[in-house]
């Protein structure tokens, strides 16, 4: 019985070790599970933590894209009412001029259009820029605008003159050229190459510059068949409806005629361009009928009114025979030499870089046309007869062909000087009476030169910063030593003429002076 009690008794203590053993086990699952429990929380809680950090840059993100087209829109429409406030001064400008209320040329009808469109885009900023403000609180995202008014005005001027908005991309076709022609456009040539970054500036340019696009047609006519400028002249400008791309292939007698000039390969360069321009002139004037037509290259830029000046010019050079080209350019036309950009000049020297001659100049000269250096033909004495050019104070275009033919001939030091008129003029609502005739521009500038008050080089910067007019009678077997020394001229002249010379007379202006040069020819009995 004891050995049965002890035996109980041990097998009772094993008993209560096992349940021990058991809960401690228990326990210890307990604490894992709710280790593992607090690690997956926390973790999730720190993810959380992430994505609410996220949500607050994109809301911070969206804040700032919100303020920032607000500011755009704001400023577009400061813009936009200036441009329609500008507009509509034309208008009314317009209608204050008889001889524009009855020239029947649909200018005012145009304005009108324009004021009327851009005052459609005024409205859309105005409303986008509420929706934008309404819109702000409301979402985390915000989508882009609508295209921005200020590129759609820029489409627009780039397809307008006088405010005629371009309707449809049809492509121009040589049909639309001689339809164009025939009611009394002017064609635009432009004489390109194989520089696409120039044309690409040049372009630009133009397109921004104030313009008709049915009385001012452009056509680029491309010397040879260059790949980068063929393929953006497609891409750019004739896919879009801008203008017409035509080829000129070159002549194989080309390096022969080029002999005759020393046969370098610059002498085989202005062959090639003087046979361009023929080419040109031949196909504008007799293959589309063109009238009129204004020249450009590649690398010229031009200003804001250049077509405002070039069609008001045209009647002149239509019923003047005294008149063979009107240009855009200003040979002394640098910065501190030009003061008036509403003024204008006759002038005996033919300056080129952007010029209109009409269709009676090239049936005069078709069978005779340069063979080399165009320019320099067209300031023969027996191809300009003792007519006249018509120029401005501040050049409408400027070169910026520091590369090409010429390698930069005279571009640093005289080229790149010259001042481009930033000023929109409008030609049309200016007094040019005194350039209709070589009479009336004789008695115009005659008595300037007499009322001016006499002056030596010498004395001349004593009159600094007063706004005189002053007179300088110079001799020109001096000139390059004396005159071009020292107002810093072109020393050089062609073919007898002095650049931008009338009659000798060389006008300009002198720290704040307008200073007339002049020799004992003309005028008469003013000594």
């Amino acid at each position: 019985m004891a050995r049965m009690r002890a035996a109980g008794a041990g097998s009772g203590g094993g008993g209560s070790l096992s349940g021990k053993s058991s809960l401690n086990w228990r326990l210890v699952t307990l604490v894992l599970c709710a280790g593992l429990i607090l690690i997956v929380t926390c973790s999730q809680l720190f993810l959380l933590g992430g994505d609410c950090h996220g949500e607050r840059e994109r809301a911070l993100h969206a804040e700032d894209l919100v303020l920032h087209f607000q500011s755009q829109r704001e400023q577009e429409r400061k813009v936009f009412e200036k441009q329609v406030a500008d507009l509509q001064q034309q208008l009314q400008a317009k209608a204050s001029t008889p001889s524009l209320r009855s020239s029947g040329d649909g200018g005012s009808e145009a304005l009108q259009e324009m004021v009327r469109s851009l005052k459609a885009e005024l409205s859309q900023v105005q409303r986008e820029n509420a929706d934008l403000k309404a819109g702000a609180g409301r979402s985390g995202s915000v989508a882009a605008p609508s295209e921005s008014p200020m590129k759609v005005l820029q489409q627009r001027s780039a397809a307008a003159s006088s405010g005629v908005v371009a309707k449809s991309r049809n492509l121009i076709t040589e049909d639309a050229l001689r339809g164009m022609a025939a009611n009394g456009a002017i064609g635009t040539a432009i004489i390109v190459c194989k520089r696409p970054k120039y044309l690409s500036r040049t372009m630009d340019a133009v397109l921004r510059s104030m313009r008709d696009p049915s009385t001012f047609p452009i056509v680029i006519s491309q010397d040879g068949f260059d790949e980068s400028m063929k393929q953006l002249v497609q891409k750019t400008y004739v896919e879009t409806g801008q203008a017409f791309h035509m080829h000129h292939q070159h002549d194989p007698n080309a390096q022969a005629v080029a002999a005759k000039f020393g046969g370098s390969k610059q002498a085989l360069g202005y062959v090639r361009i003087a046979q361009h321009f023929g080419f040109v002139m031949k196909r504008m004037f007799d293959e589309f009928g063109f009238q009129a037509v204004i020249f450009l290259e590649e690398d010229l830029e031009v200003s804001p009114d250049f077509f405002s000046y070039f069609g008001s010019m045209r009647p002149l050079l239509r019923n003047d025979k005294d008149l063979f080209c009107v240009s855009a350019w200003n040979d002394n036309g640098y910065d501190s030499m030009v003061s008036d950009p509403k003024l204008a000049y006759r002038t005996d020297f033919f300056p080129g870089l952007g010029w209109m001659m009409d269709k009676t100049m090239w049936d005069e000269v078709r069978d005779r046309w340069a063979v080399a250096y165009w320019d320099e033909f067209m300031r023969r004495p027996d191809v300009r007869k003792g007519r006249h050019c018509i120029r401005p104070e501040i050049s409408r275009t400027f070169t910026f062909g520091e590369e090409g033919v010429s390698s930069g001939q005279f571009f640093k030091g005289h080229l790149a000087r010259i001042k481009l008129n930033n000023v929109m003029v409008d030609w049309g609502a200016q007094d040019i009476a005194r350039l209709s005739s070589a009479q009336a521009f004789d008695d115009d500038l005659s008595a300037q030169i007499r009322a001016a008050q006499p002056t030596s080089l010498d004395e001349v910067d004593q009159y600094a910063g007063q706004s005189k007019a002053l007179r300088i009678e110079y001799d020109d077997a001096k000139y390059k030593v004396t005159v071009a020394k020292k107002f810093g001229l072109m020393p050089d002249e062609k073919e007898g003429i002095r650049r931008m010379s009338y009659r000798g007379v060389i006008p300009f202006t002198w720290q704040t002076n307008r200073i007339y040069l002049h020799t004992r020819k003309w005028p008469a009995d003013i000594h």
